[in-house]
């Protein structure tokens, strides 16, 4: 650990007025977002521990200014910074060879897993698939592990997240559909060391909280221990030995881990901090929402344990989406068809820079709503009836929040 880094902890812990620390664990944790982490050992224990095979060298590779996979097309090539492949059986088990996704980074003397291309496939309906060439290095997968393509998701509003009462979200959970309304939110709950929490980040909504969420991209991502995932190899398996025979950077000053409990919670509190800008008043587009059905789970606000409303446009719930927008493989309680209602937050298109969906299929948000199924079903019909100027209306909409 730096001087320098001792010293703003020490600052934090005992002379800073709790919003002046709150402040400073915010500044701190973008420090530690933007960092490019090395090779262990190196001269500065708090910055190395990367790899031994990973797919970045930090969080903002993948989400620059907290935003989401950015998008580039040379020559016909796509580009993507924030494409992943995770892996996974029927039952959603991590490959016995490879892990949960594939690393196509490494440090020097190591080949990474693969080599992955992403690209688009136009079908008959007119809609985009996102595929891959993947060319594998070294191991192969077993004979039943599936491929499941993911970008990176924006970060903004998280803290938003963050803040929703749990009664809001499980009064409006219906697993059962007793309303007959066709929608069937499941809540996820996670066992923690503090007790049951409702799932509310990731796409499956597998993390209680940003820090959680943070201390398992650092590791599948970067190969970074901490005390919430203490695997300073990362997502390497018991099958690649040449993988587990190389030093990490675990230190008794962080913890006995790669990064320390702290370091995770400042990055929380950085991603926490990111704020979306506030939407501009539209009437017409928010009774064309509501008239669409979408609301029905991309609610516009939940509340707070203060009773704030708090403008998060999803109900962190898990829906099934379909079989059209179905994942490779179940995770163990969301089923491949179903996904954590995504936030509608920072929907811009960046002038083609930003795709939308989990694995980034769509180029539009009209695109998107066009892939809806399973339970968006109706909300789906209901847009494509609309009269064109109110469907555009509706994107234009979108695309400001």
């Amino acid at each position: 650990m730096t001087a320098f880094h001792r010293a703003l902890v020490l600052v934090s812990c005992l002379f800073a007025p709790m919003a002046m620390a709150e402040e400073l664990d915010s500044t701190v944790g973008k420090a530690l977002f933007d960092r490019k982490w090395v090779q262990a050992p190196a001269s500065t224990n708090a910055a190395d521990g990367l790899g031994p095979l990973f797919n970045a060298q930090g969080c903002a590779t993948c989400h620059k200014n907290g935003g989401g996979a950015r998008f580039s097309a040379i020559g016909g090539v796509l580009g993507v910074a924030g494409f992943v492949v995770r892996l996974g059986d029927n039952e959603g088990n991590p490959d016995p060879n490879l892990g949960r996704q594939l690393q196509e980074h490494a440090i020097p003397g190591l080949m990474p897993e693969a080599r992955i291309e992403p690209h688009l496939e136009q079908g008959a309906d007119g809609l985009s698939r996102m595929l891959a060439k993947i060319a594998f290095t070294q191991e192969k997968p077993d004979p039943a592990t599936r491929q499941e393509f993911r970008v990176a998701p924006p970060l903004l509003g998280r803290g938003l997240m963050a803040r929703v009462a749990a009664q809001e979200i499980l009064k409006n959970a219906d697993p059962d559909d007793r309303n007959g309304d066709g929608i069937s939110g499941r809540a996820r709950i996670i066992a923690t060391p503090e007790g049951s929490q409702l799932g509310r980040f990731g796409l499956k909504a597998t993390a209680a909280s940003i820090a959680d969420q943070t201390a398992d991209a650092a590791m599948l991502d970067m190969g970074l221990s901490s005390p919430l995932r203490p695997f300073p190899y990362g997502d390497c398996t018991k099958a690649e030995t040449h993988c587990l025979a190389n030093a990490t950077g675990r230190s008794p000053e962080l913890d006995g881990e790669e990064i320390s409990r702290q370091m995770v919670e400042m990055v929380a509190a950085y991603v926490a901090a990111l704020k979306p800008l506030p939407a501009k008043a539209n009437p017409e587009g928010e009774r064309l929402l509501s008239a669409t059905g979408c609301t029905a789970c991309h609610m516009p606000s939940l509340k707070a344990e203060t009773g704030e409303a708090l403008p998060v446009f999803t109900d962190l719930l898990l829906h099934d989406m379909g079989d059209g927008l179905a994942g490779a493989f179940p995770d163990g309680f969301a089923t491949a068809n179903e996904w954590r209602t995504a936030p509608l937050i920072d929907l811009a298109g960046r002038n083609g820079k930003r795709r939308f969906l989990h694995d980034g299929r769509a180029a539009t948000l009209d695109e998107a709503i066009r892939w809806h199924g399973g339970e968006a079903l109706k909300a789906k019909d209901l847009f494509m009836n609309l009269p064109k100027a109110d469907q555009v209306k509706l994107i234009d909409y979108l695309g400001s929040l």
